[in-house]
């Protein structure tokens, strides 16, 4: 992926799917993109916040419900990380996507997870925010 323009036409459908669905309560960009340094070859880092999380890890089709812009799915797969699980999505023919499931318990404030703490001050850009907990983490996180 070249530049920031081609970044947000891939944001705005999974943004889009994100609104939709009840069960997603936060989506945040973080890491090398939210924070302005990303490389061609960085991968797209996103954060969701869900009630469920293996629910979304159970059903293998729920990247089909986003509205891909010029893109089609190549290839994906799974990775554990604890609390959270990410899904690699290879987008063709532009990017690899990393989306991260977690609970909302993932933003809590009181007290902040210093692994959480680490993720939101290495960049994170709020996307979809139903519940103000990503607002409310970046706030509590802030110098």
């Amino acid at each position: 992926m070249a530049d920031g323009a081609q970044l947000e036409q891939i944001l705005a459908p999974i943004s889009a799917w994100a609104r939709s669905r009840s069960d997603i309560r936060g989506l945040a960009l973080v890491g090398s993109w939210a924070r302005g340094s990303a490389r061609r070859n960085s991968d797209i880092d996103l954060m969701l916040l869900v009630p469920e999380p293996q629910t979304f890890r159970s059903d293998e089709h729920w990247f089909t419900e986003i509205g891909w812009a010029g893109g089609r799915v190549a290839d994906w797969h799974d990775a554990e990380y604890g609390s959270a699980w990410s899904r690699h999505v290879a987008l063709e023919p532009r990017c690899q996507i990393e989306f991260t499931f977690c609970a909302p318990a993932w933003a809590s404030t009181d007290p902040i997870d210093a692994g959480t703490a680490n993720v939101v001050s290495g960049g994170c850009r709020v996307l979809v925010d139903k519940m103000q907990l990503f607002g409310n983490l970046l706030t509590a996180v802030s110098p």
